[in-house]
């Protein structure tokens, strides 16, 4: 009987361990959604919209280059780079490189009118997307934390490069800076590493709707 009642409790203890095997499986975290973005690693999808209501969604763009870029009209860092025309010369270099990359602009700030992104783009003649994020939901996925903060996907779908625009977070060496984004895409067309692969973004926090 001793037997019996040793061999059932093993039995026991060998499907709860089993029961608990399974639920770590099917996650670290069941129902945390995806893992957060990672250089070296395919770039989570999205789909978000624009203020007019149009819809985009990342994987749409497989088979291209694409930049994400962060956000905020309100920080003065994001004015300095769109009003010193580093955007635009930065866009202006990206499409030499690659006539089929695609820039996106997202905003994440929480209080932010629907069409203020929009409306600051085409202020400084700007004309990439400006997709709306105010729940942060892409941009937790990103760990975006500053406006700019920038992305750089290659044509598989792999992130290859996060962090700041360029080395010139307080823009005084004008041309003299080094763009990040450009020199990543250079390489990524070149089939060679980027490198810096990743570096400190600069400029205002993202805005995040508060939990």
């Amino acid at each position: 009987m001793n037997t019996h009642r040793t061999f059932l409790s093993a039995l026991s203890l060998t499907a709860i361990l089993a029961v608990a095997a399974g639920l770590a499986s099917a996650g670290d975290h069941p129902g945390s959604g995806p893992a957060t973005a990672a250089i070296g690693k395919p770039a989570p999808d999205f789909t978000l919209k624009d203020a007019s209501g149009k819809t985009y969604t990342l994987s749409e763009f497989k088979g291209k280059n694409v930049v994400l870029q962060w956000i905020n009209p309100d920080c003065p860092v994001c004015k300095r780079v769109s009003a010193d025309g580093l955007v635009s010369n930065m866009l202006k270099d990206l499409k030499s490189l690659d006539k089929e990359l695609v820039h996106l602009a997202i905003n994440s700030t929480h209080y932010m009118k629907p069409d203020a992104g929009a409306k600051y783009f085409k202020a400084h003649k700007i004309e990439s997307p400006v997709l709306i994020d105010a729940d942060g939901v892409v941009g937790h996925l990103y760990e975006a934390k500053t406006t700019p903060h920038l992305f750089v996907i290659d044509a598989m779908g792999v992130l290859r490069y996060s962090g700041a625009l360029d080395d010139d977070s307080r823009g005084r060496s004008g041309d003299g800076a080094t763009n990040y984004v450009v020199n990543a895409v250079r390489q990524i067309i070149a089939d060679e590493e980027v490198s810096p692969s990743k570096t400190k973004p600069y400029g205002c926090s993202v805005k995040y709707k508060r939990k």
